[in-house]
């Protein structure tokens, strides 16, 4: 479970041949971990569809930023991403925001 005030914002990562059209928002962190997330959100996602990531908390020193993570599901207003790509930096800031949470 993420702390309240937990942010996420997210924006379409564009992939050639596709004309999907870009979507970007934010949304509330319902649920975290080091994988992935659950969020809840107004804006429509697609299933499937890459997003770059910035978690904003409470328990974050700073923003992190995922390179890439995919919409696994989607329903109503909720949706699963998993994390694809992160960097090492990131990926560190990232472990220590989990720990911070359990």
């Amino acid at each position: 479970m993420a702390p309240p005030g937990s942010l996420l914002s997210f924006s379409a990562i564009v992939l050639p041949g596709r004309s999907d059209g870009e979507s970007e928002g934010e949304g509330t962190i319902l649920n975290f971990s080091p994988g992935g997330c659950l969020i809840v959100s107004e804006i429509p996602v697609m299933i499937g569809q890459p997003y770059q990531l910035i978690i904003q908390s409470p328990l974050a020193l700073a923003p992190i930023t995922i390179d890439s993570a995919l919409v696994r599901w989607a329903h109503a207003h909720e949706f699963g991403l998993k994390i694809v790509s992160i960097g090492p930096d990131q990926e560190e800031r990232l472990l220590e925001f989990f720990r911070r949470l359990r």
